[in-house]
């Protein structure tokens, strides 16, 4: 079945759904943490590296999980298995309220990180091309966003529980609030638009220019939009994949080990925790901002500038980092550009993945190329802490890490210069 002119196109729904998802999801299970480093070490006598190493074993789970998406579906219906994983998620994510020892905060971890393999980015990429072919990068952007807005909102919200009554009451009322707003995401989700015996967005479209292309060949063959691009086998045997894996790897870890660090970091810095929350929050506008805006620039300039442009900005910013305690409003400059960087990860580890390699075995793909971008901040959440821990300061890991992002962008200029592929 064709999409009907004029009706509504349920893939908008999808994308309501996923950004809804990454609300209440990414945004409160990843992007709150650093608001409990503080209250939950001085309450358990943890040191910072032990205690965010809980969200290394939860991105190990994922790391686990996710190249095997399309297997688990095969077997069990994504909807079902969307169901089963958020329910482990969020009940594991109530329990961090009650632990008290390391191996406790560890075993939640993993339990978080498997469910939320199933209502992550990595489902929000597969789910949005799935439905989208037109505007993907700009759709994608969209749906993306929704966990730095998810961020925004609860930052401020668990700063302020923690401070007004318990890190213990903020992680339950938190779990409460993600069950809730998950039960509408559930009634809507539909893994595919064949499902609903649809076709993606765009494809009316694509089939009308493969038509146009025959016609222009002298053809009478009726064309069908066929998928190009690399098989998972070829993708997996060439360089490429594995150098686009080390620039994934960077920038989601550093990224997510820097903002989990971040609050911590200004305290420390000498400004008080409600500044520091304010300044997170700042990141966390710009991180939705920011997933649009790459998206968008994607779809208008391409993924070679586009590329450029934001791991230029993420080189500086980490300039920027070394200086705050200068003064407030250098804070929010940094703030600002730390948002975009924060948001390259989950949009460039998706929009690499389709520019490099194609859409003909995009998912199988993508979802191996997941395992390192999970792999990435189980490596530097307990690297940054840890060269706290050793030194008493970030400033080292703010230098490997601008040096790193530095060499990432080298790279990506040199894979993405074939114009074929930018």
């Amino acid at each position: 079945m064709t999409q009907t002119k004029g009706r509504f196109f349920y893939g908008y729904a999808i994308l309501v759904a996923c950004i809804v998802m990454l609300i209440v999801g990414t945004g409160i299970i990843v992007n709150t943490v650093n608001q409990f480093v503080l209250p939950v070490t001085e309450a358990t006598g943890l040191s910072r590296s032990a205690f965010t190493l809980y969200t290394s074993f939860q991105n190990f789970a994922l790391m686990l999980t996710v190249p095997f998406l399309n297997k688990i579906y095969s077997k069990i219906k994504p909807k079902i298995m969307t169901v089963i994983g958020f329910l482990i998620m969020c009940a594991a994510f109530c329990l961090l309220s009650q632990c008290r020892e390391a191996w406790q905060f560890y075993a939640c971890g993993i339990c978080i990180g498997f469910g939320l393999a199933f209502v992550s980015t990595t489902t929000v990429g597969v789910l949005i091309n799935n439905w989208f072919i037109k505007n993907k990068g700009t759709v994608l952007g969209i749906a993306m966003a929704g966990s730095g807005f998810g961020s925004m909102i609860f930052n401020p919200i668990a700063q302020q529980l923690i401070s007004t009554m318990s890190y213990q009451t903020a992680y339950m009322v938190l779990a409460a609030i993600m069950f809730v707003c998950f039960i509408p995401v559930l009634i809507i989700y539909v893994y595919k638009p064949e499902d609903k015996g649809l076709h993606a967005l765009g494809y009316e479209e694509k089939q009308a220019e493969l038509a146009a292309k025959a016609e222009a060949e002298g053809s009478d063959e009726k064309k069908e939009v066929v998928l190009e691009g690399y098989t998972y086998k070829e993708a997996i045997r060439s360089p490429k994949f594995y150098v686009l894996a080390f620039v994934v790897i960077c920038l989601s870890g550093m990224s997510v080990g820097t903002f989990q660090q971040l609050s911590a970091y200004l305290v420390g810095t000498g400004y008080e925790a409600v500044f520091a929350a304010t300044v997170v929050s700042t990141v966390s506008l710009f991180l939705m901002l920011g997933k649009f805006i790459w998206g968008f620039l994607r779809d208008r300039i391409g993924m070679k500038a586009t590329f450029v442009l934001a791991l230029v900005i993420s080189v500086v910013q980490y300039i920027l980092l070394l200086f705050v305690s200068m003064n407030p409003a250098l804070c929010y400059v940094q703030a600002v550009m730390f948002g975009l960087f924060y948001a390259t990860p989950s949009m460039f580890a998706a929009l690499l993945v389709n520019t490099a390699f194609g859409e003909k075995e995009y998912t199988s793909i993508y979802g191996t190329m997941q395992f390192f971008f999970y792999l990435g901040p189980i490596i530097c959440n307990p690297l940054t802490g840890a060269i706290f821990d050793i030194t008493g300061t970030y400033t080292p890991a703010f230098v490997i890490y601008a040096v790193c992002i530095f060499i990432c962008l080298v790279i990506g200029m040199i894979i993405l210069r074939n114009k074929k592929t930018a």
